[in-house]
């Protein structure tokens, strides 16, 4: 497969706009993932009643649309109805001798996208991601090559690539939903463990909203009553000595990603001076103190490594002699994160106030159980996230799998013919 043709022999620009038939024609988007077709998935419900789109341009069933700005990326495909696009796409017309599912095939290749993205014009690079409206111009599109091969084997690439592109992607939502259940088994067990905790016993039923049963020789009680409620404060900004080249970690709403999924919190993004906690009613509060956000990421929740102070967006609690500050991460982490949502539910004020913190009640195992109950689920959760993590990577090689043989196919390194 040595000969080759440019692409202007094969795909011409179409820039006809909708005008009237943009009322009765869906509008299609393109993306990376999927390729063309309706916007959001859905009909033309989604439009707005008073959406003019009659300067969109128009795209029959079979054109190539492109999303210019993200071409280099794989965002183009074949249009599979007649409709409407933005004005910023580009509309092609293929020629009647290419096979389309083969053009689109070629032009979404590991192989195609490199060259796009040798021709996009912009301001930066597109190896660091930082191209400024970056535009794949057509005539640059139409200046590349495609291998020069007939009609019946393009079919039989396309045949070829439908067929086993089909199954790795049946394989891989296959492993995309084991990775669902395995994360609803995973927080499943940590609930059921928290709530009844690691052996049998007879239950009783839960005052507590958030757990229908609790074994029975467990208390109830106050959260106060074996932990001490602290909260947070901002030290004035316009004092820079407080806030700059200081020591003690300031836990803030910045670091409300570093708590996802992380039982510890060892630094902080920002840091405040000595003097800073002594002009604001914030504390220094000692390593193992359990901090929660109050609003914005309403229960991310994580221990402190060391000691840290916090915003007036956290709420902390020191745990008493009667409480273990791990079992209470798990409380807040699995089992309490229905009644956390429940203050954001039909709210626009996401926020747990003080009263409703100093009114938080906890099922209060003996403290050899509470270990256990941590125990026990510090040695089985990493079993769970262990197959969760080789299921990604599972599919991370399927994709790349599919990549290759796209490429492979398209470019001649293998040979269809005789296993279509």
């Amino acid at each position: 497969m040595t000969d080759s043709v440019r692409l202007k022999w094969l795909l011409t620009e179409s820039d006809v706009r909708a005008g009237a038939e943009a009322e009765a024609l869906p509008l299609l988007s393109v993306s990376i993932s999927w390729g063309v077709r309706r916007r959001e998935a859905s009909d033309m419900t989604t439009r707005a009643a008073s959406e003019d789109l009659s300067s969109y341009k128009l795209c029959r069933a079979g054109d190539l649309v492109i999303n210019r700005m993200r071409a280099f990326q794989g965002a183009l495909g074949i249009a599979p109805e007649d409709g409407v696009v933005s004005p910023d796409y580009a509309v092609l017309r293929v020629a009647p001798m290419v096979d389309k599912r083969w053009l689109n095939y070629f032009l979404t290749s590991g192989f195609t996208v490199a060259t796009m993205a040798s021709l996009v014009r912009g301001i930066g690079g597109t190896e660091a991601g930082n191209v400024r409206t970056p535009r794949l111009n057509i005539s640059d599109l139409q200046s590349m090559t495609a291998p020069l091969v007939s009609a019946d084997e393009q079919r039989a690439i396309a045949d070829y690539l439908d067929r086993e592109t089909a199954r790795i992607d049946t394989l891989v939502e296959e492993q995309q939903r084991l990775i669902e259940m395995l994360r609803e088994r995973r927080h499943a067990l940590r609930v059921h463990v928290a709530l009844h905790g690691t052996t049998q016993a007879a239950e009783a039923d839960s005052p507590l909203p958030w757990a229908s049963k609790l074994p029975a020789s467990w208390r109830v009680v106050p959260l106060t009553s074996a932990a001490q409620l602290e909260s947070g404060h901002t030290p004035s900004r316009s004092r820079e000595d407080w806030w700059t080249d200081c020591y003690i970690p300031w836990v803030s709403l910045h670091d409300v990603g570093t708590m996802r999924g992380a039982k510890y919190l060892q630094d902080t993004a920002q840091r405040i001076s000595d003097a800073g906690i002594a002009n604001s009613s914030a504390r220094l509060l000692p390593v193992r103190t359990v901090v929660l956000s109050r609003d914005a990421t309403v229960g991310r929740t994580a221990i402190m490594g060391v000691p840290m102070a916090t915003s007036q967006h956290f709420a902390a609690w020191v745990c008493g002699p009667l409480l273990d500050p791990e079992y209470l991460w798990v409380l807040f982490s699995d089992a309490m994160q229905p009644f956390f949502d429940s203050f954001q539910n039909g709210s626009t004020i996401r926020t747990i106030g003080m009263g409703d913190l100093k009114a938080f009640r906890i099922p209060l195992p003996p403290l050899g159980e509470q270990r256990r109950i941590v125990e026990y689920l510090d040695e089985e959760t990493p079993k769970i996230d262990t197959v969760i993590a080789e299921t990604e990577r599972f599919i991370e090689l399927a994709r790349e799998r599919r990549a290759a043989l796209i490429t492979a196919a398209v470019t001649g390194q293998i040979d269809v013919r005789e296993m279509v």
